[in-house]
């Protein structure tokens, strides 16, 4: 699952910019390549998805949007993750950046953030409140009752006799 579509590149960036970093044969008309920018927010899924799993239990289920009566439930993956996965697939679309490039700046970012995420200092959120997931610390606190079991106990007033 991606947290972006080719929709929300086009929407942050611009088709042109797309088109100048997929139509590798650029004979007019000049499209974008819908399966390269796809396959670039898929990557850029998976590495949002090894920070966010450290702290929520993935698959994300998203921020559910305000009912609707006699509609659906329907979700929403954060948008701070929808920014996020388009900066990074961006990035992966690029072939060579310089350091001080926008878009490499952009995507140091990005790791800045998912490093705060993934060390408890930032929470995603939704816009309508709540989670987008459960916590994986959740886990820890669920389930099955904890039982101890202690050995006996091998120092005693009977086993000290004797030292002195």
């Amino acid at each position: 699952m991606s947290y972006a579509t080719v929709a929300d590149m086009v929407a942050r960036f611009g088709a042109l910019e797309l088109i100048q970093l997929t139509d590798v044969d650029n004979i007019p008309p000049s499209t974008i390549d819908e399966a390269r920018v796809g396959l670039k927010l898929e990557d850029a899924s998976s590495f949002i998805d090894g920070y966010v799993g450290q702290v929520y239990r993935l698959p994300l289920q998203g921020c559910r949007k305000p009912l609707i009566p006699g509609q659906p439930v329907e979700y929403a993956m954060p948008p701070v993750l929808v920014r996020m996965a388009c900066d990074v697939a961006r990035y992966y679309l690029h072939d060579d950046l310089a350091p001080e490039n926008e878009v490499y700046r952009r995507y140091k970012a990005v790791i800045a953030e998912l490093d705060a995420i993934a060390m408890g200092k930032s929470m995603l959120s939704c816009p309508w409140g709540g989670s987008p997931g459960a916590l994986v610390a959740a886990d820890a606190q669920q389930g099955t009752d904890v039982h101890f079991d202690f050995s006996p106990r091998a120092v005693t007033d009977d086993t000290l006799r004797g030292f002195g």
